[in-house]
């Protein structure tokens, strides 16, 4: 049984960009993203599919214009480091970034509804040119952009070449463009730290509550010495919840 040319291409489009979205993080590792707006949003990832120690994460499908900070709250080191430069990138990108996110949306909407219906419904090769066309503008226009800013940015050449390919052989591909650059940036202080500075005080407690909850799942298959660890990360963020809740007061 051979499926139709159309419905062959509409899996391949949908098939490639949910492939380039999945990533795979450690235990201790979590996203802190930032849509249109002012606020941002945490929370631990999935713990449900298990590779080599790493869980597959798989972030909103439909939000490909959220800027994604990869995050990680440290077991091993006691001490919480800020780092302010951290802050102060995060802001920095998502002003630079915010015009992208307008056309990353349209650009969602050209290449994951308009591009598979015109094929489904065999629209004609008129409307499928000047999607495809438009699609590949928008792209460029963007890696323009972005190479303007390369060096605010943080962004390597070959990232930029990398970027480059992802417009030109898979649009799918570009539509995590502003996920992949936001990733790029190495965020260095612990992600306790992070969120707190970042989210509003009642996501914050949701987060740390979260987070209790994983681990509590973990001291079940740990070691007596991760043991340790992780009983006293449980009482630092039983302190945090603790702050937090007398500065409501």
């Amino acid at each position: 049984m051979h499926l139709p040319f159309e419905i062959l291409v509409v899996i391949g489009i949908v098939g490639f960009y949910i492939y380039d979205s999945a990533y795979l993080y450690f235990y201790n590792e979590f996203n802190l993203t930032k849509g249109l707006f002012k606020h941002f949003n945490a929370q631990p990832s999935s713990k449900k599919l298990n590779f080599l120690h790493r869980y597959l994460v798989l972030p909103n499908l439909f939000l490909p214009h959220h800027l994604t900070f990869k995050c990680t709250w440290n077991v091993k080191k006691l001490e919480l480091l800020m780092h302010v430069d951290d802050i102060h990138f995060i802001n920095t990108i998502s002003k630079i970034l915010k015009p992208l996110q307008f056309v990353n949306i349209l650009l969602f909407m050209l290449t994951l509804f308009c591009l598979p219906v015109i094929f489904w419904f065999q629209g004609g090769y008129t409307l499928l040119a000047i999607t495809i066309i438009l699609i590949y503008l928008l792209n460029i226009m963007t890696l323009i952009t972005i190479s303007i800013q390369r060096k605010v940015l943080k962004l390597s050449w070959s990232k930029l070449f990398q970027f480059l390919l992802d417009v030109l052989l898979c649009p799918p591909f570009a539509l995590n463009i502003l996920r992949k650059i936001s990733l790029n940036y190495k965020v260095q202080t612990d992600g306790l730290l992070i969120v707190e500075s970042m989210l509003n005080p009642e996501d914050y407690q949701t987060f740390l509550d979260n987070i209790l909850k994983e681990i509590h799942v973990l001291k079940m298959a740990s070691s007596e010495k991760d043991l340790v660890l992780l009983e006293f990360k449980e009482q630092q963020i039983h302190a945090f919840k603790h702050i937090e809740s007398n500065r409501k007061e």
